[in-house]
């Protein structure tokens, strides 16, 4: 017998048991891999695998090829929804909401409100938010501070992409009535997996502020800005927003920590801390400010 029909034939050997030995996967579990594949979450689906070829050993190889099926399949169909969207369609966001209100020897009220707006696309990635806190301490005001702002990040790839900011703010305790920012620039996501999400960005900005003093003052500063999300659980979710305005007459430092908790469904249960310094702010006003807020968040 030649050489080549003797490692032939030991191929044959090795692979014939190998195809005997593999089974098709057992109905039940393909509706199961299935039904995880349909939620659009690639931590439940590989955990579905996982557990499913462990438990299926000579369906290894097929429950494999199920998933990456399937996953083609999902991703085709996310492609053609998005390719048909209008503008007003496909947004998600959530609501926020957190009140109190105390009487008798020491009156307080408290109002935190929030919206948070967002479409992702092909190409186009839009953000959208307004946030309200408001606090009053026996007749006297010592929060009240609110913020809108648009963002708009165009994809060229899967992880750089280009930015544009317009953002309006008004912080009394922070020493200015009105602030307007416009800033382009471009970013960077250093992680992004099922339950990391790491984004750094940063570009020139320009600001309008009026000072509480009636003065105004018009700035070309810098902007740099990182997010980070750590999905910790299923139903917890951690966040971090730190960036910076630098080079103005008022260098501006800001950074919001946030503790999700899903209660049930689509409600959860929010603890955050935002912290702002300015560094030239006017005569008899803080440095430094801070808000802790307790909120009910509702998901859409």
């Amino acid at each position: 017998m030649s050489r080549w029909k003797l490692i032939l034939a030991a191929g044959c050997a090795v692979l014939i048991p190998t195809i005997a030995s593999a089974e098709p996967i057992p109905g039940p579990i393909v509706q199961i891999i299935t039904a995880a594949a349909k939620t659009g979450n690639a931590a439940a689906l590989k955990s579905t695998a996982d557990l499913a070829k462990a438990t299926n050993p000579r369906s290894v190889v097929e429950i494999d090829a199920l998933v990456v099926n399937l996953q083609r399949k999902a991703e085709a169909a996310r492609v053609a929804t998005l390719r048909s969207q209008g503008f007003f369609e496909g947004w998600s966001g959530e609501g926020e909401v957190g009140a109190s209100l105390t009487t008798g020897t020491s009156k307080n009220k408290t109002l935190a409100l929030g919206i948070n707006l967002k479409k992702d696309g092909l190409q186009w990635r839009h953000k959208f938010a307004v946030v309200t806190n408001y606090a009053r301490s026996d007749d006297t005001t010592t929060a009240d501070r609110y913020l809108a702002n648009y963002e708009g990040n165009y994809k060229f790839g899967p992880r750089l992409f280009s930015y544009g900011l317009l953002q309006w703010e008004q912080d009394r305790f922070a020493g200015f009535s009105r602030r307007y920012t416009e800033s382009l620039g471009a970013g960077y996501t250093i992680l992004d997996s099922p339950k990391f999400n790491w984004q750094i960005s940063g570009g020139p900005a320009l600001r309008q502020t009026r000072f509480i003093t009636h003065k105004s003052e018009n700035d070309m500063t810098g902007h740099a800005e990182t997010t980070f999300n750590w999905n910790a659980s299923p139903s917890t979710v951690l966040t971090e927003d730190l960036g910076a305005y630098l080079g103005g007459g008022d260098n501006t430092y800001f950074s919001t920590t946030a503790l999700t908790t899903k209660i049930m469904g689509d409600l959860s249960a929010r603890m955050s801390f935002n912290l702002t310094s300015e560094s030239n702010p006017p005569p008899g006003i803080d440095a430094t400010n801070t808000i802790t807020r307790l909120t009910l968040v509702y998901g859409f």
